[in-house]
């Protein structure tokens, strides 16, 4: 059991918000493990359901994922034409592979994540997403997502880096050099999404991202949301494309999608991409 179990809490602390930690009452704890990679640990916390945290940072809380998941696989998903074949990096959990297999159109997901004992206690734990690795059209790979996006050249539709904080083993997720082969394994077309932490929690990482985005795609944008489960509250996503815009929606979700959707919509799409002036006014020089 790690440290950050303390009288009774788990607290979340990490040297990209010094000073600042994340408290959770402890309710009950269900696993913990050391895995191959990482402290794997899975508890119940006071309102907010199971919880998974790995080197003691929150993955996963049973009360809001689905927001997370939500908008991590539908804005991409809804801004490509029709996107059949798809990869997404991390994301053991399988949530973002459920909301994924929500559209008929995809034909074949390729779920890379290192860690295999993620998967196993996730699907144990966390069947209402951890299930949805058991679809046919999932194909799981348990290895370096950096080394096997480097041998799939043009190969998807969509690319999804469900990484995590940019420290460790993780930061290697948030390189130019990492992304710029995510988008060489995209098809024309295509359409890649990272994990780019909170712009108000964590501003010089979530910039850096957005400056490369701009610099590898001709259209590209940053969109958050709030999810009170991660330390402040808030996270969002950098996206890119070079055929078309990425605040708007291509599809819509139609009939009974619409009914298995609980966060996104084409309106929360769209809305999600706006940004106050005290953010928007760091690209300003960018667009003289």
């Amino acid at each position: 059991m790690s440290d950050v179990f303390k009288e009774g809490y788990f607290t979340e602390e990490c040297p990209l918000w010094p000073g600042r930690a994340l408290s959770v009452r402890i309710q009950e704890v269900l696993a913990s493990e050391e895995t191959e990679y990482q402290l794997l640990e899975i508890f119940r916390g006071e309102g907010f359901g199971k919880m998974l945290a790995l080197d003691g940072k929150i993955q996963l809380a049973e009360s809001d994922e689905f927001i997370y998941h939500e908008m991590f696989a539908h804005v991409p998903a809804f801004t490509h034409e029709e996107p059949e074949k798809v990869l997404v990096i991390g994301g053991g959990d399988g949530g973002v592979v459920r909301e994924l297999l929500k559209h008929s159109c995809i034909e074949q997901i390729d779920l890379c994540e290192l860690d295999e004992e993620v998967v196993n206690q996730c699907v144990r734990f966390f069947p209402w997403t951890g299930k949805a690795l058991d679809d046919p059209r999932v194909e799981l790979h348990f290895q370096d997502g950096a080394l096997f996006v480097k041998s799939h050249a043009a190969s998807y539709d969509l690319v999804l880096v469900d990484g995590p904080d940019p420290i460790g083993p993780g930061e290697a997720l948030f390189t130019e050099a990492f992304l710029l082969d995510c988008k060489r394994a995209l098809r024309p077309g295509g359409i890649l999404v990272s994990q780019s932490e909170s712009y108000l929690l964590h501003p010089a990482v979530t910039e850096t991202q957005c400056r490369i985005f701009r610099e590898l795609f001709a259209y590209s944008g940053y969109y958050a949301c709030s999810i009170p489960s991660y330390p402040g509250g808030s996270l969002g996503f950098c996206i890119g494309c070079d055929d078309h815009r990425v605040d708007v929606p291509f599809r819509r979700p139609i009939g009974a999608f619409v009914r298995r959707l609980k966060m996104y919509s084409m309106a929360v799409h769209k809305a999600a991409f706006v940004l106050p002036p005290f953010w928007t006014s760091r690209f300003e020089s960018d667009e003289d």
